[in-house]
């Protein structure tokens, strides 16, 4: 039986953005899950303070993404600058929803200066260096204990679930499964450029289906696929020449998405803004496990 003082459920960008955190407090701990990132791993994330087509800022967006940069940063490239076209009529509201994230107005729209883009699967990989992890799949949240299929234990001083949606049923947590798809391109887009649908890197993103009870990938549908090549043309002028297809399922909770449960806490919930808050949540837990 393996053991630690903090053991972790899930090796997505919470769970390993929490076992940095806790290792650069000198915390003994041990990450378990069956495989790196799944949801946490599309071609291309955007980190943008700024949600939707109200431009609503998210709540602690500012902090969120100022302790984003300073974490991601440490790990790999970002692309900073993400472009959000805005009517004319539309800006002197928009302006007002800003609160202090760095920007500048261009001409058809507005500059995030710090939100940005970056590649998951890189990150997750080096998040990965350095920290114990055991490959295994749960069956049951038994604190102090997780108890393993085939029979194995982890036990942990605290336990921290850091699972998306398919592993929710162990807390009893019942949310919103949320089908996403993101195309990869043969095109380029150095500079992020969102509004309904996004485009950076090699991506084209922003396509949800209706949520879901229970985790479930469908396959991509042409109705989604056009939706979002749609959109891109909308956005540059032309349709990108697509190279494939990636789904992923969003586990969404109302917030907080840090909250206490029996045997430690779970941090989870995060729909579309897991790379947002993720540092952030992270962080302050952390400091509150000493």
């Amino acid at each position: 039986m393996r053991e630690a003082e903090v053991v972790v459920l899930g090796a997505g960008v919470a769970g390993l953005s929490l076992a940095q955190r806790l290792r650069d407090r000198g915390h003994q701990v041990l990450v378990v899950a069956q495989g790196l990132g799944e949801a946490s791993r599309p071609p291309v994330a955007l980190v943008n303070p700024l949600r939707g087509r109200r431009f609503t800022l998210a709540p602690e967006g500012e902090r969120a993404l100022e302790a984003a940069l300073a974490f991601y940063s440490r790990f790999v490239p970002l692309h900073l600058g993400v472009y959000r076209p805005v009517p004319e009529g539309e800006r002197s509201g928009v302006a007002s929803r800003l609160g202090g994230l760095k920007h500048r107005w261009e001409e058809g729209g507005l500059l995030l200066e710090e939100a940005f883009w970056l590649e998951p699967r890189p990150l997750l990989e080096r998040l990965a260096q350095g920290v114990p992890l055991a490959w295994a799949q749960v069956l049951a949240w038994e604190p102090p204990y997780l108890r393993l299929v085939g029979g194995g234990r982890v036990r942990g001083g605290v336990l921290v679930y850091a699972g998306g949606g398919r592993g929710a049923h162990l807390l009893g947590l019942w949310g919103r499964h949320v089908p996403g798809l993101v195309l990869t391109l043969l095109d380029y887009f150095p500079r992020a450029i969102s509004y309904r649908v996004y485009l950076a890197g090699n991506a084209l993103g922003g396509s949800y289906l209706p949520h879901e009870e229970a985790h479930h990938a469908p396959p991509p549908t042409e109705g989604e696929v056009e939706w979002l090549l749609a959109g891109a043309e909308a956005l540059v002028g032309y349709r990108p020449q697509v190279a494939s297809a990636w789904r992923g399922v969003r586990f969404r909770l109302a917030p907080p998405h840090l909250f206490a449960v029996e045997g430690g806490f779970a941090l989870t919930g995060f729909g579309s803004t897991g790379f947002l808050y993720a540092p952030l949540l992270a962080g302050r837990l952390a400091e509150a496990l000493g």
